[in-house]
């Protein structure tokens, strides 16, 4: 499969492998966006409140359809950069490893410009990982349902805009790393799953041949938004032979879920049909023939052979 580039508005931490997270359709200056490359001056631990953050004016509901209205005075700075918590939520506490969907406006501090806005009425709330550097470390103290007010340099905040910056961010929910779904009735005909207490599925193939056709078979129902093609995707995988059912990749072994984008160009076909119609927090077996997977030339060191029916079990954890 080919790998999803980093999308431009991806926030983040230094999460694992350089992984973007999964991003919404917001208005942005790509300037606006926060980068998974910030620069080594990038926070590695909570912000604290002061006087500038203090200063940041915010109205509007929490995690609403229209974006807060912010204001603040020109010219605001804070080195290091302040946080101030607006709104206390009463959710979860976030640690390093979750995910979270939050919901942002981007300011220029010098001019109080706005540079951009991520969930509101622009798109989907973004998942972001929670921890590392940069933006990814202020969430490592917050909670769901927080509304907080940043400035400091963009670079320590982990965004590429360049001198000081205002952020107003609706930590809106937490994403689980695992399938939610209710379990279906599986066929003994096709590949079967189990999944292990962290949720990894163990993957048992039959003894029988392979289908003839690409075949997806939901293993949990999950009920929330539909997947489109062309939307991304925060998900976990792991892909098999179907052949002996060795693995060949896995997010699981890696350590994170990871990012697609469900489109052909991006992604083989047989994973794109399987995973078009299906909801988020299901996780679905997918049996993919050689014609819509690699067919006579695999990746070179994917360890897949020569056409090769391929086994994925995805857990799909989120779309923007």
């Amino acid at each position: 499969m080919k790998r999803l580039r980093l999308l431009p508005i991806a926030l983040v931490p230094a999460v694992v492998l350089g992984l973007a997270a999964c991003s919404g359709s917001g208005s942005s200056d790509a300037s606006s966006s926060p980068s998974a490359s910030a620069s080594s001056a990038a926070i590695t631990s909570c912000p604290k409140p002061g006087k500038s953050s203090a200063a940041i004016d915010v109205s509007g509901d929490f995690g609403g359809t229209t974006a807060p209205t912010v204001t603040f005075d020109k010219g605001l700075k804070a080195t290091p950069p302040q946080a101030t918590t607006l709104t206390k939520g009463s959710g979860s506490d976030l640690k390093k490893g979750d995910f979270a969907q939050v919901a942002y406006s981007v300011y220029q501090a010098s001019d109080a410009k706005k540079l951009g806005t991520v969930g509101f009425d622009q798109g989907n709330p973004q998942v972001l990982s929670v921890g590392g550097s940069g933006f990814g470390a202020l969430l490592s103290c917050a909670h769901v349902g927080d509304r907080i007010a940043t400035v400091g340099a963009s670079s320590a905040l982990g965004f590429n805009t360049g001198g000081d910056i205002v952020v107003v961010a609706d930590v809106i929910a937490q994403t689980p790393t695992k399938s939610t779904g209710t379990p279906q009735t599986q066929d003994p005909k096709l590949p079967t799953v189990k999944d292990k207490a962290d949720g990894e599925p163990e993957i048992t193939i039959p003894d029988v041949d392979a289908p003839t056709t690409t075949t997806a078979e939901v293993i949990k129902q999950g009920d929330g938004a539909t997947i489109a093609e062309g939307d991304t995707a925060l998900v976990q995988y792991k892909g098999v032979l179907y052949k002996g059912g060795k693995e060949f990749d896995s997010s699981w072994s890696k350590g994170a879920p990871t990012t697609f984008t469900i489109a052909e160009g991006s992604l083989i076909k047989g994973f794109v049909t399987g995973l078009v119609g299906q909801k988020i927090g299901s996780q679905v077996m997918i049996v993919v023939t050689p014609e819509d997977g690699y067919g006579a030339t695999p990746p070179e060191g994917s360890n897949i052979p020569a056409n090769s029916t391929l086994v994925f079990v995805v857990d799909i954890l989120a779309k923007g």
